[in-house]
């Protein structure tokens, strides 16, 4: 009776154990990634955005999780990116960054993309969504 016992014991315990592995090794395989679209590029610097995470707000500002990327014009290579939130006023072409983790519902100060051609391209490119 004590090794029925133990049996059943043990088999729960590996069944338990097996269904903890396969569950924790396929959690990575359902989490998304994110699909960058390029939207503006120069000779050493590229933006891109996230389509999915575009968003109105009631005044008519689109938000989008953004990256740089200043990229190595020998080899192509991305030597440092950085992503950020950035908001975008597409009717006076103004635009505000912020951390990835903001709320953008009130800002503060608008740019002016005057002399950055990066920028201006981004923010004409983003607001055809």
């Amino acid at each position: 009776m004590t090794a029925i016992r133990n049996f059943i014991h043990q088999g729960l315990l590996l069944s338990c154990i097996i269904f903890l592995i396969f569950f924790s090794s396929s959690y990575n395989l359902f989490a998304e990634e994110i699909e960058w679209l390029e939207v503006s590029k120069t000779n050493n610097e590229l933006l891109s955005i996230n389509p999915d995470s575009i968003k109105y707000n009631n005044n008519g500002f689109l938000s989008v999780l953004a990256k740089y990327s200043e990229i190595d014009p020998d080899n192509e290579s991305i030597v440092n990116s950085d992503s950020f939130l950035m908001a975008i006023d597409c009717e006076n072409r103004l635009f505000s960054k912020f951390p990835v983790n903001s709320d953008v519902k009130q800002v503060k100060s608008w740019e002016t993309p005057i002399n950055n051609k990066l920028i201006k391209k981004s923010i004409i490119n983003s607001c055809k969504f």
